[in-house]
């Protein structure tokens, strides 16, 4: 009875850390530059990977892939993942700045427990985790703690255990001989060691941060920069994997079966991510490692048939996929500091939009050419570019401008098409800070409402009232049929604009979205917390 009243009292405490209860662990899956790797546990299927800012990365051990991290998006506190233990009974124990977790199910479903309720100060963090026959163990660099195996109450506090304990792997000590395992092991992928650290094919030097063996003798380490290496005992060998973003911060997404990633420049390496979703890889284009690649923010991406172009602060980033090379070119205008914020393919040329106005390139040269558009919009802010019923829709801080592409003539929003009895246009300036469009129709954003014009009947009608995203300002949206996804300010937007149905998500792991993209009843953002995926029902 007594045994019974501590579980409740302890499950009653530590609570359930899930976003919603209605959604599945991986409805919600978040991307992120994980950092060093601290800890790897392995379970029956997985390697569970604890990460500096990716949460907990699971690699599938019979695939030789990574799937869906655990992160703050399944219910963790943190993203941050000092200390990673499966044990023997099948739960999962994490243990993160703010304390400690566990799951039964080792996916969702967390019990949290404040450091504070096991005694430890603000400057002591968990090292590593490990099991007895009749507890588990968090190590400390000066103290071990005791807990209950299944509710996770304080047992005992001593220097060292006083029972036999298995230890899943925590960050090494500096002294720490590495030569031992590397020597008779070659590296994969043209990485090389000098039998203490690494050398990765950039020829950066890359220190091993934990080193452990799973149940088949298999060495495995982690590094600081994310990756992670498998031993083979029969060829000798260890291969890297690596799934990481090359920042946390993202403000662009393009592609259409895998993604290109940009954001803002951080404090830490930063660069261009690409994720293939379907093979479970990604590859990072550090700026610092790349030749012929500048360092800068990425605000706007824009795929072509052979090139990916990024526009970023005064500058171009062109990929060619085909030649696999890059090129930096200016965008700077008159002399005067600036950003691209959207690129649209105009034939021969491409229209970047920024807060300077307008400026067309010929994409065989990459120069700035003369035009009548570049005159009529200079020092207006572009916030988005889109092309719909022959014409070039142009959102500003001004109102919305479209491009008659066959008669070179711009004309004004409301001086183009029919509107409904119940449409009132904006009367004074504002902005239109989004399109979205699919066959049928395009929808243009702004803090007064959402508008959509018809392609087929040529006609204006309202699509989303204000009251619905708080008349807040847009900065992005996503369409799938009937259903609107908005990003404002502060919060992501669900709408079915057929049903009257409203879902607002302001869960803290997804941060301030910035771009959206629909794909197979999955929505995708940019978010400042990294890519976030969630599906939809």
């Amino acid at each position: 009875m007594i045994r019974q009243i501590i579980i409740f009292l302890t499950i009653t405490a530590v609570g359930i850390a899930q976003p919603d209860l209605k959604f599945d662990p991986f409805d919600w899956i978040q991307y992120r530059q994980v950092g060093k790797v601290n800890s790897i546990t392995f379970g029956d299927r997985f390697a569970y990977i604890g990460t500096q800012s990716g949460g907990i990365m699971r690699f599938n051990i019979f695939a030789n892939r990574f799937e869906e991290s655990i992160t703050m998006a399944q219910g963790l506190h943190s993203n941050t993942i000092t200390a990673v233990h499966r044990s023997s009974n099948g739960m999962l124990w994490v243990a993160t700045p703010l304390g400690i977790e566990f799951s039964f199910n080792e996916i969702g479903n967390w019990r949290f427990i404040d450091r504070n309720q096991i005694s430890l100060d603000s400057r002591t963090f968990i090292e590593r985790i490990g099991e007895s026959q009749n507890s588990v163990w968090l190590g400390t660099s000066g103290l071990v703690y005791r807990l209950d195996p299944v509710t996770g109450v304080l047992t005992g506090v001593m220097s060292n255990p006083d029972e036999t304990v298995v230890w899943s792997s925590g960050l090494l000590q500096l002294r720490t001989n590495l030569s031992d395992i590397l020597i008779d092991f070659t590296l994969m992928d043209g990485w090389i060691t000098d039998l203490q650290s690494l050398i990765h094919p950039n020829g950066q030097q890359i220190n091993i941060t934990t080193i452990t063996k799973n149940a088949f003798n298999e060495v495995w380490f982690g590094t600081e920069d994310g990756t992670i290496f498998r031993g083979d005992n029969t060829m000798k060998t260890f291969t890297p994997y690596r799934f990481s973003l090359a920042s946390n911060d993202i403000w662009a997404i393009g592609g259409d079966d895998s993604f290109w990633l940009g954001g803002r420049l951080g404090n830490f390496q930063s660069g261009i991510s690409y994720l293939d979703i379907d093979r479970g890889i990604t590859d990072v284009y550090l700026f610092d490692n790349i030749i012929n690649m500048d360092e800068t923010s990425v605000f706007s991406i824009l795929e072509l048939k052979e090139e990916i172009w990024f526009g970023g602060e005064n500058t171009i980033l062109v990929y060619n996929k085909k030649k696999d090379y890059w090129r930096t070119y200016n965008a700077q205008i008159d002399g005067r500091k600036s950003w691209v914020t959207s690129m649209l393919e105009v034939g021969k040329n491409i229209w970047l939009g920024g807060p300077h106005g307008i400026y067309v390139l010929r994409k065989s040269d990459k120069k700035i050419i003369d035009s009548e558009v570049n005159s009529f919009f200079k020092d207006i802010f572009i916030y988005d570019l889109a092309f719909g019923d022959k014409q070039i829709w142009i959102g500003t801080e001004t109102g919305i401008f479209l491009y008659d592409t066959e008669n070179d003539f711009i004309r004004n929003y409301t001086s183009y098409g029919y509107a409904e009895s119940d449409v009132i246009f904006p009367g004074n300036p504002t902005d239109f800070t989004a399109f979205v469009k699919d066959k049928y129709q395009i929808l243009t954003a702004s803090r007064l409402g959402i508008l959509s014009f018809n392609f087929m009947d040529r006609q204006w009608s309202n699509a989303v009232n204000p009251s619905i995203f708080g008349g807040l300002e847009i900065k992005a949206m996503a369409l799938d049929n009937d259903i609107i996804f908005i990003a404002t300010t502060n919060n992501l937007v669900q709408y079915d604009m057929k049903k009257n149905l409203l879902d607002v998500y302001n869960y803290s792991f997804i941060g301030q979205v910035n771009d959206m993209y629909i794909r197979d009843r999955r929505i995708w953002l940019g978010t400042t917390e990294g890519l976030i995926s969630y599906h939809y029902k």
